[in-house]
């Protein structure tokens, strides 16, 4: 059995590079969770005033 679990953000237009640093530089366990595969940060289109992220 296989779960994705995904994350929706809004992120302010000229805050992305912000964003993207924090995401990266953030702690994390989920390398240490039983049956973690992946993780993914996907960076999507703009919006009004906003640009979409999405992980999973």
């Amino acid at each position: 059995m296989s779960f994705i679990a995904m994350n929706r953000f809004k992120v302010r237009l000229g805050s992305e590079t912000e964003f993207e640093n924090v995401w990266k530089e953030r702690q994390s366990r989920l390398n240490d969770m039983p049956g973690f595969k992946e993780f993914r940060l996907l960076k999507g289109p703009e919006g009004d005033g906003y640009r979409l992220y999405s992980s999973m």
